[in-house]
């Protein structure tokens, strides 16, 4: 369990390139631009909630170079919470979804981005274009 080492909680991670995933696989978003509360693991890729409250969760996908269907999904303590479908025009290279969350969390509760389907090469070559970010209100 996390200590509680601050009243405040908030954290965006992002892909600074091009990577790869495999269905069912949890994304992890290897670069940290703010981790106040230090809820959120870079090496797995898991928010554990270091307090409980209501937070607000975020997530972008872009694609770049694939026409297969891509679908992220929320994930709370092992059960999904939406799936989100990553959509582009036919003929257009980029395709994207973002989509948010909120949520009632205990202490301990642990939220992830799974690639549910689709997974293969992702991004948009320019960097920080996926980002996973989360916050207590």
């Amino acid at each position: 369990m996390l200590p509680v080492s601050s009243d405040k909680v908030a954290f965006t991670a992002i892909f600074t390139q091009d990577t790869t995933s495999k269905n069912n696989q949890i994304l992890v978003f290897p670069h940290i631009i703010t981790n106040v509360g230090g809820g959120y693991n870079v090496n797995t890729g898991v928010f554990t909630a270091p307090r409980d409250g209501v937070y607000v969760f975020f997530c972008k996908i872009t694609s770049s170079g694939s026409s297969s269907e891509m679908r992220f999904e929320f994930i709370l303590n092992g059960s999904t919470k939406t799936r989100n479908l990553v959509y582009g025009r036919t003929g257009h290279p980029y395709r994207t979804s973002s989509n948010s969350i909120v949520l009632q969390l205990r202490h301990g509760d642990r939220v992830w981005i799974n690639m549910y389907f689709g997974g293969n090469q992702w991004g948009d070559g320019s960097g920080g274009d996926q980002s996973f970010s989360g916050y207590l209100l």
